[in-house]
């Protein structure tokens, strides 16, 4: 089941989860790209998509500050190619037919946990998934973990 369209960014406090912020960022998903090495140096091919990125990460969640161990869900809606057929791209247009294609969810988990706006260390529970979508966008949810009182 997809996670809910939410078009602004919402903070809410969850009585049982501590603090919820959830937005959507309405670009093509990406994925983190090895890095390549040359002489004397190390280059990360994903820097000029992380420049589209970045900032409209820190437009959502800026406000969010974590405080303890942060639980996140990101769902990925990839484009649906155009050479598909239409009884196959009819399928498609509910947001539901799994993409089981490249890239790999790990390596677009780890893209955008490095576009967030506060080191992903305190990260401590992921969720992904990938579907094929008639508009392509990612969606995030950032959970706090409530401390035991």
């Amino acid at each position: 089941m997809p996670i809910r369209t939410i078009l602004s960014p919402k903070r809410l406090i969850c009585p049982f989860n501590g603090v919820k912020i959830s937005f959507t960022i309405d670009h093509e998903p990406k994925a983190q790209k090895r890095h390549k090495f040359g002489k004397g140096y190390v280059y990360d091919p994903s820097k000029k998509d992380k420049s589209v990125i970045i900032p409209l990460m820190n437009q959502y969640a800026s406000s969010f500050t974590p405080t303890g161990a942060l639980s996140v869900a990101l769902a990925f809606y990839m484009p649906i190619p155009k050479s598909y057929t239409k009884k196959k791209k009819a399928l498609m247009q509910d947001e539901t037919y799994p993409h089981t294609n490249k890239p790999d969810v790990d390596n677009m988990i780890k893209f955008y946990l490095d576009c967030l706006p506060f080191d992903d260390k305190v990260i401590y529970k992921t969720k992904a998934r990938k579907y094929y979508s008639p508009r392509p966008r990612v969606e995030i949810v950032i959970k706090t973990k409530k401390r035991p009182s």
